[in-house]
């Protein structure tokens, strides 16, 4: 069966092979990912490692994928980065007698398309750059509209992080999920000043405002989820 209005996500750990210790770099990203579920859980399935260096999760909406992906980048430890390929479009779970829980489809053909242009947009144009959003070509035309705002809003976001440091960026996240700033700054080795001047810088604050507006999209379409 085919289920229409899904986003399917995956993230590709960037450079795993040049890394020390692989388990190292796979356990810290599987540490990241557990606290973005926690804190933002409302993944139609949560993010789960595959085979290699990927992880991949799917969302009910657009919105939804944007703010776990946000949250996954704030969350990654020093050294250790990811790109996102968003894709919108149908999702199919295969059928199979080894493996429940196989899935294909145009969501997945478009995630992937979208790490790859993610990948070249590195290489080529913009060395910031960590995600992008493609909308698989037979969805309707509203929703293929989506892309341009959508990549606009991702390239602004991934220069923003870009020019964070992991403290920062740890910091961010922390407050972002409910810590206070003096636990914060214990977990840090930092002054609670320190984490307060992270958390006012203007591009911390533009991040954040931009999260909030998508948060607000978010509640309002549980509240009508016909709503588009």
């Amino acid at each position: 069966m085919l289920h229409r209005m899904t986003v399917a996500v995956i993230a590709d750990i960037i450079s795993s092979r040049e890394a020390a210790s692989r388990d190292e770099v796979q356990h810290a990203i599987e540490a990241a990912v557990i606290e973005v579920d926690r804190t933002y859980p409302w993944a139609l399935q949560a993010w789960y490692p595959t085979v290699g260096d990927e992880f991949q999760a799917v969302f009910r909406t657009v919105d939804d994928a944007l703010l776990s992906t946000l949250y996954f980048q704030l969350a990654l430890p020093k050294g250790v980065a990811c790109r996102f390929g968003i894709g919108l479009g149908g999702i199919a779970r295969v059928e199979s007698r080894l493996s429940e829980g196989i899935q294909d489809g145009p969501g997945w053909w478009a995630a992937r398309a979208a790490v790859e242009r993610a990948r070249e947009l590195e290489r080529t144009r913009a060395p910031f750059a960590r995600s992008w959003f493609v909308v698989d070509e037979d969805s309707a035309p509203h929703e293929i509209a989506q892309e341009g705002p959508v990549n606009a809003y991702l390239m602004a976001r991934d220069q923003l992080v870009s020019d964070f440091t992991p403290r920062v960026r740890r910091s961010l996240f922390l407050r972002w999920c409910g810590y206070p700033q003096k636990t914060i700054a214990e977990m840090e080795g930092v002054s609670p000043s320190a984490v307060s001047q992270a958390l006012n810088r203007p591009a911390s604050m533009a991040l954040r405002i931009g999260a909030e507006a998508l948060e607000l999209g978010v509640r309002a379409r549980r509240v009508f989820p016909d709503a588009r």
